[in-house]
């Protein structure tokens, strides 16, 4: 066989090879986002029969354990180049951080999820890439573009739209909207926070320890309530034990792997599907149908957001749910 020949064979199978590692990235990027809305879906069925703390608890507590066991896994194989475990005070104070604004988190999204439609709750909550941009603002010294301040002011018009629209509701469900917000600023100083250890400590064992520590936050307010800790029936307990391995630890774990195909930038934008995706199974599950000035209000949100995530400013987003 000639050297051409070779050439060209080696070619077509680097072609190919690319090409199935795009198709299989852009998969686990849609299944990524399918776990993420669905987690609104599982936390609302659990806050029928629980407290939002029941559920926040179980939920963090469950993903600890997970991460627990695949750190151990990791520990016993064997690696070329050994990672130290040591930690610095500043950063188990930072780990600290991190797992406090966790815990408030999963306790304001549960509340909001209990209060408000899931639509309304999940989109609200999907405005944190605004919020991590302003506290990088603050206190990082970054910088953003007009298309930023632009977006910020779509998006915030969207919201307060969103909020009036919910006057005419019970006075609950516009503290369910306020809790959503709530939840969108805990998730955005979190990352704050776990951008500055990212260098020091593996993905791993941030996630495992924020949510070690959210679990240890919760449960004495859990436990202050006379509520149980574990679920009161099987359909609660599989909602939170589905919002754990599937939401937590299975959507985000597929996040960060579609990162190695994806720049964050795209993933950032294919994030806000995920509203939309939480609505439409809200939709078909719950019967909650959004009216019309809810359904433009949310677009709007929308647009606000993709400006804020693809202005060209130095900081990262990414949207739990």
């Amino acid at each position: 066989m000639t050297q051409p020949q070779t050439d060209s064979i080696e070619r077509s199978s680097w072609l190919q090879n690319i090409t199935l590692q795009s198709i299989l990235a852009a998969f686990m990027l849609g299944f990524a986002l399918f776990a993420l809305a669905s987690g609104s879906i599982f936390m609302t069925i659990a806050t029928q029969e629980m407290t939002a703390n029941q559920v926040a608890f179980n939920r963090v507590a469950i993903a600890a354990i997970v991460f627990a066991i695949w750190n151990s896994i990791r520990a016993i194989a064997p690696r070329k180049e050994k990672a130290t475990n040591q930690m610095s005070w500043r950063e188990v104070g930072l780990l600290t951080a991190a797992g406090a604004s966790f815990a408030g988190f999963v306790v304001s999204l549960a509340w909001a999820l209990a209060h408000t439609q899931v639509a309304t709750a999940t989109l609200l909550t999907h405005m944190m890439p605004i919020f991590t941009t302003l506290g990088g603002w603050l206190f990082l010294g970054q910088r953003f573009s007009s298309q930023f301040w632009i977006g910020l002011v779509i998006a915030l018009g969207g919201a307060i739209a969103i909020g009036a629209g919910d006057l005419s509701l019970a006075r609950e469900t516009i503290l369910g909207d306020v809790a959503a917000l709530g939840a969108a600023v805990f998730i955005a100083i979190e990352m704050l926070i776990v951008e500055q250890l990212r260098t020091r400590l593996s993905t791993s064992t941030i996630t495992m320890s924020e949510c070690a520590i959210a679990a240890v936050l919760v449960l004495p307010t859990v436990l202050w309530s006379g509520s149980s800790i574990l679920p009161p029936s099987w359909e609660s307990g599989l909602a939170v034990l589905a919002a754990a391995l599937i939401t937590q630890v299975t959507g985000h774990g597929l996040l960060t792997y579609s990162l190695k195909q994806f720049s964050a930038g795209l993933i950032s934008v294919a994030l806000l599907a995920a509203p939309i995706i939480a609505a439409g199974l809200a939709m078909l599950l719950f019967g909650q149908m959004i009216q019309m000035r809810s359904a433009i209000a949310f677009f709007i949100v929308l647009i606000g957001i993709y400006c804020t995530v693809t202005a060209p400013t130095s900081h990262s987003e990414s949207i739990p749910n």
